[in-house]
C-alpha cells in the first residue's frame, strides 16, 4: 500500500546538521511533524537555520527543537516517549574523517556507543529507524568495477569508516535477532548542494568554492573517483522509501555521479571561470564508484538533476556569500579543523586553462 499521504512523526538527531535541517524542511512542506535533537557542536546559528526550517510552515505545533547530546541516553529517551516518532533519522555522529581522526575518542563514544544506545531505544519503542551508513566505506578501490552492498569491505585505518562498519554489523545483528524492527541503512555517496546548514568542505561543494574564490581548483589524484549526489536527491530517495514504508534489503547504495576529481573539476569549470591546478596528496584519497541499482530499482529511484545545475546553484550561494564565509573564519560552515580547512585551499600551479562560461 502506498502512504504518501500518511503524516509521519519524524525525530531527527543532528536535526540542524547539512542533511538534518534540509530534511526537516521537506518533510514539513509536507505536513509531516519533526522534533529536531543536536547538541550544536558546530556551533550553528540556531536562530537562522530554524527561522529557514519554518519560513512557510503554517504549523508552528508541527516543529519542535531540542537541544541535546545523543550521549544523552536519559533525555533522549524521554524526548522519544513525549514526542512518539514514527521514524528516527539518526544522523547525529561526527561526519567527516577529517573530523573523526582529529577526535578519535570522541568519534567512538559518539559514532559507536551512543549510537547503539539510540539503536536500542529504538527497538523498545518499535520505532522505524532510517541510519547512514557511508560510500566510503569501501575505500580505495584496486579496481574500476562499481561496489555493490555485498561487496567485501577492504580494512580501513580512519576512524569515521571504522564506526561505520561497527555500527553496520552492530545493526546487523540485532535485526537478525529480531526481524520486525525496522531498519534501512543507507550507503549514501558524498553528498553536495545547498542546506540551511552547509558544509563547504564536501568534495565538489569545496571545488566550487576554490573556483570561486581562489579561480583556482587544486586537486591531488585527478584519476580518483569518488561518487556524490545532489543532497536534494538524496532527500528525494528517502522520501521514496517512507512513502514505500517496506524494503526488501537492510544497506543500499544511494548515489548519482561516479565521476573522477578531474571530471568534477571540469564540470564546475564550464560553470565558473578559473583554471585546475595540482595539490599534494593531502588527507581523504578514497578512490571508488557504487552501484545504486538495487535502490533504484526495488524505489523506482531515477537521480537527474544535472551536475552542472547543481555546481550553479551552490557557486552562485557561496558568490552571495563570500565575504560573510571568510570573515568568520567559515564558522558553523566545516567538519574539519580550520587548519586543515586553511591548508587544502593553497593555490598552486595550473595546469588546465581557464574555461569560457
Amino acid at each position: 500500500m502506498n502512504k504518501i499521504n500518511k503524516k509521519e512523526r519524524f525525530f531527527i538527531t543532528g536535526g540542524m546538521g547539512y542533511i538534518g535541517s534540509l530534511f526537516a524542511i521537506e518533510a514539513l512542506k509536507k505536513g509531516h511533524a519533526v522534533c529536531l535533537y543536536d547538541s550544536l557542536m558546530y556551533e550553528q546559528n540556531r536562530k537562522r537555520i530554524l527561522k529557514e526550517i519554518s519560513a512557510g510552515n503554517t504549523k508552528s505545533a508541527l516543529l519542535q527543537f531540542i537541544i541535546g547530546d545523543t550521549r544523552n541516553t536519559k533525555l533522549i529517551t524521554e524526548s522519544l516517549k513525549k514526542f512518539k516518532p514514527s521514524y528516527v533519522l539518526h544522523l547525529g555522529e561526527l561526519s567527516s574523517v577529517y573530523a573523526c581522526n582529529h577526535h578519535p575518542a570522541l568519534t567512538e563514544d559518539i559514532n559507536y556507543r551512543a549510537s547503539k544506545k539510540i539503536f536500542d531505544i529504538c527497538e523498545k519503542f518499535n520505532i522505524k529507524v532510517i541510519y547512514n551508513s557511508s560510500s566510503s566505506v569501501y575505500g580505495v578501490q584496486k579496481d574500476f568495477k562499481l561496489s555493490k552492498e555485498e561487496d567485501i569491505l577492504p580494512p580501513l585505518s580512519d576512524h569515521y569508516c571504522r564506526y561505520k562498519i561497527k555500527m553496520e554489523e552492530y545493526i546487523k545483528n540485532k535485526v537478525k535477532k529480531n526481524p520486525d524492527f525496522k531498519i534501512i541503512v543507507f550507503r549514501p555517496a558524498t553528498v553536495f548542494g545547498l542546506s540551511p546548514r552547509f558544509r563547504i568542505e564536501l568534495l565538489p561543494n569545496h571545488f566550487t568554492y576554490l573556483a570561486v574564490a581562489k579561480k583556482m581548483i587544486r586537486v591531488s589524484e585527478l584519476n580518483a573517483y569518488r561518487a556524490a549526489i545532489d543532497i536534494d536527491e538524496l532527500l528525494l530517495g528517502y522520501f521514496k522509501v517512507i512513502e514505500k514504508d517496506k524494503w526488501e534489503s537492510l544497506i543500499y547504495n544511494i548515489g548519482h555521479h561516479n565521476m573522477n576529481k578531474g571530471e568534477f573539476s571540469r564540470g564546475i569549470q564550464k560553470v565558473v571561470k578559473c583554471d585546475i591546478g595540482m595539490a599534494p596528496d593531502i588527507g581523504d584519497l578514497r578512490n571508488l564508484q557504487i552501484d545504486c541499482s538495487k535502490f533504484n530499482n526495488e524505489f523506482d529511484f531515477h537521480p537527474s538533476i544535472p551536475y552542472e545545475k547543481s555546481v550553479k546553484k551552490v557557486a552562485g550561494w557561496i558568490e552571495k556569500n563570500l565575504h560573510t564565509l571568510e570573515r568568520t573564519n567559515f564558522a558553523e560552515y566545516l567538519n574539519m579543523p580550520l587548519n586543515n580547512w586553511h591548508k587544502i585551499c593553497q593555490s598552486n600551479v595550473s595546469i588546465e586553462p581557464t574555461q569560457k562560461k
